[in-house]
């Protein structure tokens, strides 16, 4: 299968329209983080790991503000 966040889509996404992103470790596989937001405001935190077919989800939260660095 192929990953579906390696596209080579021709749209410009910013950062202020990206909800996360994916890098890749110098050893093991990819990884994603992602913020989803909520009805209340807040946001989720999702982490996950690429094992060659699907991202698979290895941990969430609830993230309360953000902010850029």
């Amino acid at each position: 299968m192929t990953d579906p966040d390696n596209s080579t889509d021709s749209r410009t996404v910013t950062l202020t329209d990206a909800k996360g992103f994916v890098y890749e470790p110098v050893r093991g596989p990819k990884r994603k983080i992602q913020f989803n937001p909520r009805s209340d405001g807040r946001f989720e935190r999702v982490e996950a790991v690429w094992n060659g077919c699907r991202w698979r989800v290895t941990g969430r939260e609830i993230v309360t503000t953000m902010r850029r660095i």
